[in-house]
């Protein structure tokens, strides 16, 4: 805050304060010049007056500590015990009792004042504690969002070097395509043998590409309703002529699970990747089970295969970008699907099957129970 700002608020403050206690020693005054003005012979108005000093001493002690509550009191005292021993000398047992009271003014004062300071002192401790560990908290969240940038210019880094290493070999394959199809008396097959390796490779580059810019830019979910079956039966029938072609059998179990809020097209698209690798970890045929059930507000999608299943080593980076142990791989797959599977809230996890072949496991968060009941069946239109 602006050192004028600070100056001016002060500068209220003061004002505040003088006024508060201006506004109190005339309360004082008027109290006194009513108990002088009024006859001795009212019995209770000056009971009632003599407690109206109270309010004053009591309010200065608040605002002002045990000093405005002392002050308060002597003020009173020097305005009130005139009138005591001039007005109350035919009355020697009341007017004792009036200056025990007066005595109870200071008392008061000085009670109250104390309290108020330590109410104060506590306040600011409070204050400067809060204000501490806002400053802390404020630190804390400029070092992690440092930790984040540093954290994106590292996996900027891998991406990047994963990346140029992906497009090396493409384009080495390329490079030698089109050194040979300068040749002048290259055959007519052979001629169409390398362009059509260009172009795989083309192909192959392109995909790369795309692969990398979703996964380095991914899109936000588009989120509807929907019942996890419609999701594993739509993408049963996507990969059934693919499973079909390399004997694999798919079997869904899909029992009656709630609806999740999901974008169902790129859901789709985790669960036919994962599909599709666990096809073509299976050469031999086999048989994969989709499988959905709840579980502690959760719902389960399960893609088990009867593959090879993939080495201990290998599972804790199965996620990472570019990391792939098929030949021709991208290895950006996995790492979409996971990457997706986060945006939703969920999680995406791996495990070797006792026997053989592997389990991935996606969990996704329930849909609201009310709104639930809305049906995205045109989601997979």
């Amino acid at each position: 805050m602006p050192d004028g700002v600070l100056e001016s608020e002060a500068m209220k403050a003061n004002g505040k304060q003088r006024l508060r206690a201006v506004v109190l020693v005339l309360a004082i005054g008027v109290v006194s010049l009513l108990h002088y003005a009024t006859p001795t012979t009212h019995y209770l108005a000056h009971p009632l007056l003599q407690r109206a000093y109270y309010i004053p001493v009591l309010l200065m002690a608040l605002w002002f500590g045990w000093r405005g509550g002392i002050a308060a009191a002597t003020l009173a005292a020097l305005s009130y015990i005139p009138h005591i021993a001039m007005a109350w000398q035919a009355r020697p047992e009341y007017r004792a009792a009036q200056y025990v009271e007066v005595g109870m003014f200071f008392v008061v004062g000085a009670l109250t004042g104390v309290l108020a300071d330590l109410e104060r002192m506590q306040k600011k401790k409070i204050e400067d504690t809060a204000a501490k560990l806002s400053e802390t908290y404020a630190q804390l969240q400029a070092s992690m969002e440092q930790l984040r940038r540093a954290d994106r210019l590292s996996a900027l880094g891998e991406l990047s070097a994963g990346l140029a290493h992906e497009i090396r070999n493409p384009l080495g394959s390329l490079e030698g395509a089109v050194q040979i199809l300068r040749r002048p008396a290259l055959t007519e097959p052979t001629r169409q043998e390398f362009a059509e390796m260009a172009e795989r490779e083309v192909i192959r580059l392109k995909g790369l590409l795309t692969n990398f810019l979703e996964f380095a830019r991914p899109q936000p979910p588009r989120r509807t309703f929907i019942e996890p079956q419609l999701l594993l039966e739509s993408v049963g029938k996507l990969a059934s002529e693919t499973a079909r072609m390399t004997g694999v059998h798919m079997r869904i179990e899909a029992g009656h699970v709630p609806a999740v809020f999901v974008d169902a097209e790129q859901i789709k698209q985790v669960l036919l990747n994962l599909v599709l690798n666990a096809v073509q970890a299976m050469p031999s045929g086999g048989e994969i089970v989709l499988h959905s059930h709840q579980t502690n507000g959760s719902v389960l999608l399960e893609i088990a295969d009867q593959g090879v299943g993939i080495p201990e080593e290998n599972l804790e980076r199965i996620f990472d970008p570019f990391f792939t142990t098929r030949a021709g791989g991208t290895g950006l797959g996995l790492s979409i699907a996971y990457q997706i599977i986060n945006r939703h809230g969920g999680h995406l996890s791996v495990r070797n099957n006792p026997n053989r072949g592997a389990t991935f496991t996606i969990v996704l968060p329930l849909a609201q129970p009310e709104a639930a009941t809305t049906s995205a069946v045109n989601a997979l239109a």
